[in-house]
C-alpha cells in the first residue's frame, strides 16, 4: 500500500468531492493560508482511508475567469503541482496519524504560466507542513 502513495498519481478518493465534507469545510474551517495565487482553507478530519490522507477542491472562480477553459486549464495545472508535490505532505499526516481536507482557490485576475505557478506552490506547501505541525 506504501508504494502507492510514492507514485505521482491523483486518485478520486484523493478528491473532496462529499458536499457534507464540502460544506463543513466552508463553515468551520478557519485555517487559512495564502501564497499568491493561492488561498487554501483547510481542516483536520478524521482519517477515513488508510492510503489518501488528504482529500483536495481546486476552486477556480467564475466570477474572474467566464470562460470554462480557462477555469479548466487553471485547475488542470494545480492539480498537477498537486500530484507532483503531495508525497511531503502526505508522509508528515501518516507521522501525525492525521487527515486533512483542503480547498486550494486561485485568487489571481489573470492566468499565469506554469512555472511561477509552481515556485508559488512550493512555498504554500511549506507554509501548509508548518501550520500542519503546530495545529495537529
Amino acid at each position: 500500500m506504501e508504494s502507492q502513495v510514492t507514485k505521482n498519481t491523483f486518485h478520486k478518493s484523493e478528491r473532496l468531492s462529499d458536499k457534507t465534507l464540502i460544506n463543513k469545510l466552508f463553515t468551520e474551517g478557519n485555517r487559512v493560508i495564502t501564497q499568491f495565487p493561492f488561498r487554501v482553507l483547510w481542516q483536520p478530519i478524521k482519517p477515513t482511508h488508510e492510503l489518501y490522507r488528504a482529500m483536495v477542491l481546486f476552486v477556480v472562480p467564475k466570477r474572474t475567469f467566464k470562460k470554462s477553459t480557462q477555469r479548466n486549464r487553471i485547475k488542470r495545472q494545480m492539480r498537477e503541482l498537486y500530484r507532483l508535490n503531495k508525497n511531503q505532505t502526505h508522509q508528515l499526516l501518516i507521522e501525525k496519524e492525521a487527515a486533512i481536507v483542503l480547498s486550494i482557490t486561485y485568487v489571481e485576475k489573470k492566468m499565469t504560466e506554469y512555472k511561477p505557478l509552481s515556485v508559488a506552490y512550493q512555498k504554500l506547501i511549506k507554509k501548509i507542513h508548518t501550520q500542519i505541525e503546530q495545529n495537529l
